[in-house]
């Protein structure tokens, strides 16, 4: 079972876990709306952090209406985040997008 890494402290003994223990997650969203200016997605992390992490997400397609769009993480908890894409030109109006994929990287602060 993956477990976030733990920051090491005198004394602490070496497990198996904490070996295997990593301070970050990453994923891939498949994104998909209809005549939309502004879209919300909620993410759960398939491991939750002790804290919320630090995030961020990237839209990885630059074909068509997706480079009027940014996207950037909100509502970020120790169990999930919510993907908020929004058009960065309002004079351009709704789109629609399907199967656009937007990188996410979650990581311990520091």
């Amino acid at each position: 079972m993956p477990v976030p890494a733990t920051a090491w402290q005198p004394g602490m003994r070496i497990t198996a876990l904490r070996l295997a223990a990593k301070d970050y997650q990453a994923g891939i969203v498949s994104v998909s709306f209809t005549s939309l200016a502004s879209y919300t997605q909620a993410i759960t992390f398939p491991e939750p952090f002790p804290v919320a992490p630090i995030m961020n997400c990237e839209i990885a397609a630059g074909a068509g209406s997706t480079g009027r769009f940014e996207a950037r993480p909100i509502n970020v908890s120790p169990t999930g985040w919510t993907l908020f894409v929004l058009i960065t030109d309002a004079a351009e109006g709704p789109d629609t997008w399907a199967n656009i994929p937007v990188h996410w990287t979650a990581r311990m602060p520091t």
